[in-house]
């Protein structure tokens, strides 16, 4: 089976994608629990919101550390000899 490679731009491409995807996600996490809640009023003793709240809250800062990790503009910056804040 033979490997295609994406093109530089294609790689990009993809790539901005991935981090909107996963950008995306927490917010429709947060307002999709709504619509559980209806069926599950209570979980762990306490109500269904309040916990699917906690979980996206946690699995947010997990999926932005994702995205910072995804993020090459810094190593690109550090390359050509730039620091942070410098256009």
């Amino acid at each position: 089976m033979a490997q295609t490679q994406l093109s530089r731009p294609a790689r990009i491409k993809s790539a901005v994608s991935l981090r909107v995807l996963l950008a995306a996600l927490p917010f429709v996490g947060i307002y999709s629990g709504g619509t559980l809640a209806a069926h599950i009023p209570m979980l762990f003793g306490v109500p269904f919101l309040l916990v699917w709240n906690l979980i996206w809250m946690a699995g947010t800062a997990a999926i932005l550390a994702l995205i910072y990790l995804l993020d090459s503009r810094d190593e690109a910056a550090r390359a050509h000899g730039k620091t942070a804040g410098e256009p």
